[in-house]
């Protein structure tokens, strides 16, 4: 069958890559891939017209001498600090913003070349557009999964695990034994917990992590995998050929080049307040810039359906004790897993007999059976992920006192979520609710689950061990997991990532793809209004500043106080636009002279 999905919400699917500033160059609002041998055949154009210019070479030593300046300052900040009003951090800002290939092209004053260059269509340099605030990608921008031409696609294993893990929620909630379960658990936690004290009397290391792959295992194989006896007679579980969900084939989708941009993605991190205010989800700058499939791209994604060998299976034998394959038996129990994975029995089997072909109607019939439970599945797993995202967005997303959370624009991005029929959810950020079963472990095992989480430090903060007094230990709350969300960031909302929903045969990309039409278009923002600082004026102070001229550096109005607004300059990777003038930004106070007079600021963001 041919599944046809649209995107409600940027959609990421890495192909593990962490780009270089040499790997691209922004200009025009406009994210250019450039590749080596791109950039080198550049070089020898600009060389072809003068034998004695060696650009490559200079190209060569400029990036050494670079890296080098780069280096050097990072090893004084780690020895020195700060130390004399030197200001590392700037400095390193400055270096690195001037680390690029458009950079060098402007120190051999061939800057127009090469953006004629990378402009030029016989050239075959990707562009895509930076859909960001500002349109200033963060410093490490990681690329969508593509193929050895440099075609962007969805592998059909990311659709095929999203089916999965649905298969297995289904599985949970509606078959599954849950004192079995339980007790599975149960088992696996305390063998891990015994391990750890025996290597502890032994004193040799213990690592957790290595049973964070494995743990749980079992019960995916209850789900999905038939057994399977050696001609030993030994049972071997888990064994890939005799997983049901084999029957199960996703193809992988060709996606258009002009539906993908550049989006910016920052981290929600909730927190706790001071002064029992509670908690709420704070936005932390560590996330990266990523290639995304923008909203409203119509994806038509091929699944087939192996039922050739459920029937050869039933034909094969009326008990569930397997077929002998050699002197191995295999696909032990296959029938209950066929019933749970795909609402297919003994009953249904019989409908179509042996040696009917693929495009009999019978055989259709079930195939079309086998679809319909596979994506009612689906729907009900996206539906709990949605309405879990909803709790989050509505239980710890406002404002802070200073701005910087704006709760509204992730409200109107949530409604993306909310819309009805089928989804899917995938891809990069689809957390835990989306590739583990632990919305089926807080709804039913959540004092075992809060164990769980402690075991393998789920949910707990890589510094709090700085803060932790002797043989204090991380306590984990459930009823606050997850803690944090990766959310795409833009002027005028704040996306989840990776929703999609199932769309008719005839449905086209949206023309201008900002969210998909099941989203109500959002209310106008109000301009954002500068406010005075609040307390002293000190390093680490926040300042709202008017952006006057643009450039690099920009010069900024400091919004001190009414009678005091003076202004100052200031440098940033990307410089400032002139189309930006007039606009509200947000600083930070890196050094004061004496009591009032401002010598560095740091550019955060515009407001």
């Amino acid at each position: 069958m041919q599944l046809y999905l649209r995107t409600l919400t940027p959609l990421h699917v890495g192909d593990g890559s962490q780009l270089h500033s040499f790997d691209y160059v922004l200009h025009g609002g406009q994210f250019y891939r450039v590749s080596q041998q791109q950039f080198e055949r550049f070089l020898k154009q600009v060389d072809s017209g003068d034998p004695q210019m060696k650009n490559s070479l200079a190209f060569a030593d400029w990036a050494h001498d670079m890296a080098s300046k780069i280096e050097s300052v990072e090893t004084d900040r780690r020895n020195a600090g700060r130390q004399g009003g030197r200001d590392y951090n700037q400095e390193l800002s400055r270096l690195r913003g001037e680390y690029n290939l458009l950079a060098f092209a402007k120190t051999i004053k061939q800057e127009n070349r090469f953006l004629e260059f990378i402009k030029d269509k016989k050239n075959k340099v990707r562009s895509l557009p930076l859909l960001m605030e500002g349109g200033r990608p963060k410093q490490e921008i990681r690329g969508f999964q593509r193929d050895a031409d440099g075609r962007a696609y969805l592998p059909g294993s990311s659709v095929k695990g999203c089916i999965r893990t649905a298969l297995l929620y289904h599985y949970l909630t509606e078959h599954a034994d849950y004192q079995s379960i339980h007790e599975q658990l149960i088992k696996e936690v305390k063998k891990i917990k015994a391990d750890k004290e025996d290597a502890e009397r032994r004193r040799i290391r213990f690592s957790v992590e290595k049973y964070r792959k494995s743990f749980g295992e079992v019960i995916e194989h209850e789900a999905f995998f038939a057994g399977m006896i050696t001609e030993r007679n030994k049972a071997r579980p888990g064994e890939a050929q005799d997983d049901l969900l084999r029957c199960l084939l996703v193809a992988d989708t060709a996606l258009p080049e002009d539906g993908i941009g550049v989006e910016n993605i920052d981290l929600y991190l909730v927190k706790k307040l001071p002064k029992g205010q509670g908690t709420q989800a704070q936005r932390q700058p560590q996330s990266p810039a990523v290639e995304a499939l923008m909203p409203g791209q119509v994806l038509a994604v091929n699944l087939e359906f192996n039922l050739s060998l459920l029937l050869r299976l039933h034909y094969a034998g009326r008990g569930d004790d397997g077929v002998m394959i050699g002197r191995e038996r295999h696909f032990i129990g296959w029938r209950k897993r066929a019933k749970w994975l795909f609402n297919l029995d003994a009953t249904d089997f019989d409908t179509v007999p042996p040696g009917t072909r693929p495009s009999d109607t019978r055989y259709e019939a079930l195939v079309d059976k086998a679809f319909s439970h596979i994506l009612g599945c689906v729907k009900q797993f996206s539906d709990a992920q949605a309405a879990a995202y909803d709790n989050w967005q509505k239980n710890y997303t406002r404002p802070d006192h200073k701005g910087g959370n704006d709760a509204r624009k992730v409200e109107i991005g949530a409604r993306s979520v909310a819309a009805t029929g089928l989804r899917f959810h995938l891809g990069f950020a689809t957390g835990f609710e989306g590739m583990t079963e632990v919305l089926y472990l807080l709804a039913e095992h959540k004092r075992l689950f809060a164990d769980i989480m402690e075991l393998f430090g789920i949910g707990d903060s890589p510094t709090a061990w700085k803060t932790r007094r002797p043989g204090e230990a991380y306590r984990a709350n459930p009823d606050q997991f997850p803690k944090s969300r990766r959310l795409i960031s833009r002027s005028n909302m704040t996306l989840p990532l990776g929703w999609l929903i199932q769309v008719d045969a005839d449905a086209t990309a949206l023309s201008n793809p900002v969210v998909a039409e099941e989203v109500a278009p959002p209310p106008p923002l109000v301009p954002a209004t500068p406010t005075y600082l609040r307390g002293t004026l000190k390093i680490g102070a926040e300042l709202n500043a008017e952006l006057i001229s643009g450039g690099n550096p920009g010069r900024f109005k400091l919004f001190i106080r009414p009678d005091f607004e003076p202004t100052v300059e200031v440098k940033y990777f990307a410089g400032f636009k002139t189309e930006d003038v007039g606009r509200i930004a947000l600083l930070r106070v890196k050094n004061v002279k004496g009591k009032e007079e401002v010598t560095v600021v740091e550019f955060m963001r515009f407001k």
